[in-house]
């Protein structure tokens, strides 16, 4: 259900993973991780990746009711086996815009079909 609720309310979906709920005070967090499925070089888009960690990255998105939400994403960090580049591997995160716009569609587009 998370991960569907995800999707609605802030359009993550493909390429991360829903790991957990936490409320830490009065917010929420909700953690991801990205999924490592297709992970290639941006420099010379190899596909032979050594997983060197992850690191953390906090988004701080619209409120549910009062209660402030962030979105801890788990990124892995990467190096490539053939020209040795360091980078990390983040999935694209929702576009730009009012998430409950972006809910609002994906609902009609649900009820179209």
């Amino acid at each position: 259900m998370e991960a569907t609720f995800l999707k609605r309310a802030f359009g993550i979906g493909e390429g991360w993973e829903y790991r957990s709920t936490k409320y830490v005070g009065a917010t929420v967090e909700f953690h991801i991780k990205a999924k490592r499925d297709g992970i290639r070089c941006p420099k010379c888009e190899a596909d032979h990746i050594a997983l060197r960690g992850t690191r953390e990255r906090r988004i701080r998105t619209v409120p549910i009711g009062f209660k402030p939400v962030t979105i801890v994403a788990h990124v892995p960090r990467c190096q490539c086996r053939k020209c040795g580049e360091f980078f990390d591997f983040s999935p694209l995160l929702p576009p730009e815009g009012d998430p409950t716009l972006i809910a609002l569609n994906d609902s009609l587009q649900d009820s179209a079909e």
